[in-house]
């Protein structure tokens, strides 16, 4: 029979010592790295006024009625000379009023509110006074709609936006000033901020609702909503401000966000723009850019804001797309795997070490932890242990947010300190995404490519026997929100 310092120890080793290898390593090791390179997060100086480069947005819209409107706003909201700025909108096939508002902007005419709201402060929208163009796709999806973009824009850096992000007004002048101080960087990814603000009220006819001082409505939001808006924010902050800039360091940076990326036109000639064989095609574009051994930064200083997913059925559907996105682009790129450059050598091997290998290691621990007491370990054995293994993750949090926070703006900051309440329960959102990331990899296994998931089961999820714990998280919540 074990000794209760025995089973400890045992414990200690499976359920505390794995996960530090896992998630632990890499967190402390991003952070650390992050902190000796905070110089790269500061503010680029502006930029001589002479010999400036145009650019060229492209926006992709499908059915974008109630986000199109604000995301042109926060570029005529721009500090870069408008002059300088190509924007060029492609609808997709758009069933909505999609062309309406579009056109409403490139004809002057009035649109909803001319201004937008960010960081509590009213940005308004200056007149336009660079080129703006609509351009019909047909219903081909994303790449396509990119590349039809790609042959009309003349500038020489592309920027490419989703419809339903809003960019803070320095964002294209510090996008130009990083390209322009480094003339090898071909590539870069933007700093992706998580603004449950731009969730918004519309009525029957898609029109959004404004107040008194003529802004949307905020969207009011349930207990469970605000939790996943929240905790997506933490998510975000942690993955960009620690991860995505400490891959750039290394020379690692696995994907360009689809959200926004911006890119040399040359560069994103060469690699044929967007393809559509797999469901990530912002990460195939970032294989094929390291294939060419291109230099692909992280631009923290250009902030672009995005609404959360509040629902469970979208965050699932979310996050298989991109798991399953993950696979098949690693799939299709396997020829380099372990050769040549630093990413392909190193950063990638690893990447499927955690993201996979080891990822179905703690599948199978999650599964055993229930039949432990039938094989003689006392439950108090398996609590203990459960519970030092989620206060690590809590530490991991509290660290890798300490340290973003160094280097965070004054917004989000503040933005901080109101989620900062959330954090004790952090990792059980966590724990949620590792398994729908997690139903990615079976059914990327076993189905077709798809944009969209099967999500039905996700609503038939009885939290009957978790009152006590949903009253907890609602509380704590509450909290946050006031």
């Amino acid at each position: 029979m074990y000794s209760d310092l025995e089973l400890i120890l045992f414990f200690w080793s499976v359920w505390i010592l794995i996960p530090l290898i896992i998630d632990g390593y890499q967190s402390i090791r991003d952070a650390f790295l992050v902190l000796s390179h905070r110089k790269k997060a500061l503010p680029y100086p502006p930029i001589p006024k002479h010999r400036l480069p145009k650019i060229s947005v492209i926006i992709p819209a499908f059915n974008e009625q109630l986000n199109i409107d604000r995301c042109i706003t926060s570029l005529k909201a721009q500090t870069y000379p408008h002059h300088l700025i190509e924007i060029i909108v492609v609808d997709d096939g758009s069933t909505d009023r999609t062309e309406e508002v579009v056109n409403g902007h490139i004809n002057g005419n009035a649109h909803w509110n001319g201004h937008i709201r960010l960081h509590n402060q009213i940005i308004p929208a200056q007149e336009f006074g660079g080129v703006m163009t609509l351009l019909q796709g047909g219903h081909k999806g994303k790449p396509a709609a990119v590349n039809s973009g790609l042959r009309q824009c003349r500038g020489e850096l592309v920027m490419t936006i989703d419809s339903d992000v809003v960019l803070e007004p320095e964002a294209v002048e510090q996008a130009v000033a990083a390209f322009r101080l480094d003339p090898e960087m071909v590539a870069a990814t933007a700093h992706l901020i998580i603004d449950q603000n731009l969730l918004v009220e519309a009525n029957e006819n898609g029109h959004i609702r404004l107040d008194d001082e003529n802004l949307p409505i905020q969207k009011k939001l349930n207990i469970s909503e605000r939790f996943l808006a929240v905790s997506q924010f933490l998510e975000y902050f942690q993955s960009f401000r620690i991860g995505r800039h400490a891959e750039s360091v290394r020379g690692e940076l696995f994907t360009l966000s689809g959200a926004c990326a911006i890119f040399r036109r040359e560069t994103l000639i060469r690699i044929k723009g967007y393809r559509a064989r797999t469901v990530s095609e912002d990460t195939d574009a970032t294989f094929m850019i390291h294939r060419e051994e291109g230099k692909i930064g992280y631009l923290p200083q250009v902030r672009i804001h995005l609404a959360p997913s509040v629902s469970w059925r979208d965050l699932f559907a979310q996050r298989v797309r991109w798991q399953r996105g993950e696979l098949e682009v690693i799939s299709v790129n396997s020829d380099k795997i372990g050769k040549g450059s630093r990413f392909w050598s190193r950063g990638l091997p690893y990447r499927l070490l955690k993201d996979h290998t080891l990822s179905l290691v703690k599948m199978v621990w999650t599964f055993l932890l229930p039949i432990f007491p039938l094989l003689g370990y006392p439950p108090s054995i398996i609590v203990r242990a459960f519970g030092l293994m989620y206060v690590l993750y809590i530490a991991l949090d509290v660290m890798q947010t300490i340290i973003a926070l160094s280097i965070s703006t004054k917004s989000e900051r503040m933005k901080l300190r109101e989620a900062a309440l959330i954090i004790p329960i952090l990792p059980l959102y966590r724990l949620a995404v590792y398994f729908f990331r997690l139903s990615g990899i079976l059914r990327s296994l076993s189905e077709e490519p798809s944009w969209t998931a099967e999500t039905e089961w996700v609503d038939q999820i009885k939290l009957s026997r978790l009152k006590p714990l949903v009253r907890w998280v609602g509380s704590l919540v509450k909290a946050w929100e006031d």
